[in-house]
């Protein structure tokens, strides 16, 4: 299962990038910060590899299309993160 996540409510321009949930490891969380341990093979193996322009530009057209997750709160993205 991959997840697309963005911390910030909608707004245009943000960045996203393909995490496998299996590659994230919760370390800590306090008040509104969360520490993560990702794992840098599984990382690589959804995202190959591109040019930046081809990375934005994919990032672009998924935001546009709504293929993601947003956050308003860690205790969310914690809870996903432990699912």
């Amino acid at each position: 299962m991959l997840v697309k996540s963005s911390m910030a409510k909608k707004k245009e321009n943000n960045a996203l990038i393909q995490i496998p949930l299996g590659a994230l490891k919760c370390l800590s969380s306090k008040g509104e910060k969360v520490i993560l341990e990702i794992n840098i093979k599984e990382l690589k193996k959804v995202n190959q590899a591109r040019t930046l322009d081809e990375l934005i530009s994919e990032a672009r057209l998924d935001y546009a299309s709504g293929d993601y997750k947003s956050f308003d709160n860690t205790d969310d993205l914690i809870a996903e993160l432990n699912s």
